[in-house]
């Protein structure tokens, strides 16, 4: 199944960043398992300052799929309503489209 992977770039307000961090040491283990289900396989937020990327891994033919359904899981309406309020409304949010990759090959070094 082709996995595929995606960037996103947002800003936080300056008053949010440790909300956003709290929030983000904590995520509800019913949260991830809804991720799972749809297809979501790998999340990374990274923060530097204010700025805000999220990298993210999934299953596209489930995701595709599953994407309307999870939107409107209660738990993700949830999530949601508290991740909103902490972003930047007058920043531009934007994905980034992947057009290289390196996969991991183990070599003899790393097997040692």
């Amino acid at each position: 199944m082709p996995k595929r992977r995606m960037l996103f770039r947002s800003r936080l307000k300056p008053e949010s960043v440790q909300e956003y961090v709290r929030l983000h040491q904590q995520v509800w283990p019913e949260l991830l398992e809804a991720y799972r289900k749809a297809g979501i396989t790998q999340v990374s937020c990274f923060l530097n300052g204010l700025d805000l990327v999220v990298y993210s891994e999934y299953e596209q033919e489930v995701y595709e799929r599953e994407k309307e359904a999870l939107s409107r899981k209660p738990v993700e309406i949830r999530w949601q309503a508290l991740i909103k309020p902490l972003r930047d409304p007058d920043f531009e949010q934007r994905s980034f489209e992947e057009v290289f990759h390196m996969p991991f090959i183990p070599n003899e070094e790393s097997a040692a």
